[in-house]
Order: structure tokens, then sequence, then C-alpha cells
């Protein structure tokens, strides 16, 4: 009897621990914010949607430490008008002079800061684009499919400056509709995710991280709110 209620004990107590670590839930909601003003693609964040207060800034380490909070703050906006979806990014440091920023052609790795933002737009959780703009200002994009597979032979026009100052840097991206394939309706749902890298850290962070031990990527993305009425103009360049 004495070695039942013993067995009982250590079963609710494995239970609990088991609970209490299941992975969280991935799938998160952001917001995007309608913009009327004009906004200069310069770095600088100084318009009043960047000042607002209103990003996210929950992001996860996948390396060195997975699952850990990441190491410096990243602070991410996300606003849109008729034309475009804008991203303007804040990305604290507490050594900004230890900022690894190596000018490089389009599209050519080089070992650097870097700010990646990917999109669903059919939110049809295998496909999509990103985008990324390293500390130098090197602009990188492509095309994701299959959930997990990227290609970076896609060359979307688009804007997208950086800028390093006290605090860490600062980037921001111009997104035309018109280089983005969606469904247009009165109210959009569409995939997003945003990664991090820290190179002197050999740190990658994440909106959304995908444990090493599971697949897939696009359908892990969490789910972006607030685009309404969005018109997909003619594809022109």
């Amino acid at each position: 009897m004495k070695l039942f209620i013993i067995l009982l004990i250590l079963s609710s107590i494995l239970l609990e621990a088991s609970q209490g670590t299941e992975p969280v839930e991935k799938k998160s909601s952001v917001p995007a914010y309608k913009v009327t003003e004009k906004l200069e693609i310069d770095g600088l964040l100084k318009e009043p949607v960047w000042l607002n207060g209103n990003g996210f800034n929950q992001f996860t380490q996948k390396d060195p430490v997975e699952g850990a909070p990441a190491t410096e703050k990243t602070n991410v906006t996300i606003a849109y008008d008729d034309e475009s979806i804008y991203f303007g990014v804040k990305l604290h440091d507490t050594s900004p002079d230890s900022i690894v920023a190596r000018l490089a052609r389009k599209d050519v790795g080089a070992s650097s800061d870097m700010i990646y933002v990917y999109i669903d737009p059919y939110n049809d959780k295998r496909s999509g684009y990103y985008f990324g703009l390293n500390a130098a200002g090197t602009m990188y994009d492509g095309v994701l499919y299959n959930d997990s597979w990227n290609d970076d032979s896609w060359d979307g026009v688009w804007e997208g400056k950086a800028n390093i100052d006290g605090e860490g840097w600062t980037a921001e991206f111009k997104i035309p509709f018109s280089q983005l394939r969606f469904n247009a309706e009165e109210k959009n749902i569409w995939g997003v995710n945003v990664k991090r890298i820290i190179s002197r850290k050999n740190e990658f962070d994440y909106l959304v991280m995908v444990p090493k031990n599971e697949s897939g990527f696009v359908s892990k993305f969490a789910e972006l709110h607030g685009l309404e009425q969005l018109n997909q103009p003619g594809k022109f360049e």
C-alpha cells in the first residue's frame, strides 16, 4: 500500500513537470498600422508611427542557447499605406562599437549583424518572401516555398536602409504591394516572422523560433493583423 502511494505521488510530480515543460504555443498575433503620412526610407525611424511604442519585442534565441530570451532587445513596428508595407526595426545593442557591419553586394553573404523579415501574404503556411538588411545596408531578398525552403534568385524592387547609432542600429524597409502576390480582401491576415543575427555572439533570435527538433518554418509564422482594404496593383517596374 505504501509503495502504491509513493508511486502515485511520483507519477503526479512527473505529470506536473511534463506539463510545465511543454512548448509554448508558437502562434501569436502582431499588428500592422495604417499610415497616411509619407515615410522617408533613411533608416532613422523618425516618423511618428515608429515612435508610438506599439510594436513587438519578444524574441527567442535559436542559437547559441535554444529557447532562451534574446540577449539584446529588438523592437519591430509594421505599417502600411495604399501602396506598400513597411517595417521599422530598432536593434538595441549594449556594445554598439562591436556591431559588425560589412558592406557586400546584394544577396552576397558576409559575416555581419543582420535583420530579416519574412512574410506569407497568402497565409497558406507554405510560401512567402523574405527581405533582409545588414548593419551596413546590404540588401537581401528571396522567396520561401515548401514551408522550409528558400530561393535567393528572386529579386524584388524595394527599399531598405540601415543606420548605426549610439544605442545600436536601426533598419527600415519599404516593400511595395506590387512585388507581392496575395488575395486582396477587406481584411487580410498574413503570416510574419522576424530574425535577428548578432554576429559577434553567433546569436540567432526569432519572433517565432522553431526548435531544432521540429520541422517547418512558414507554417509556424505569427499572424499579422490590421491589413485592411488592400489593393493589389499590377506588376510594374
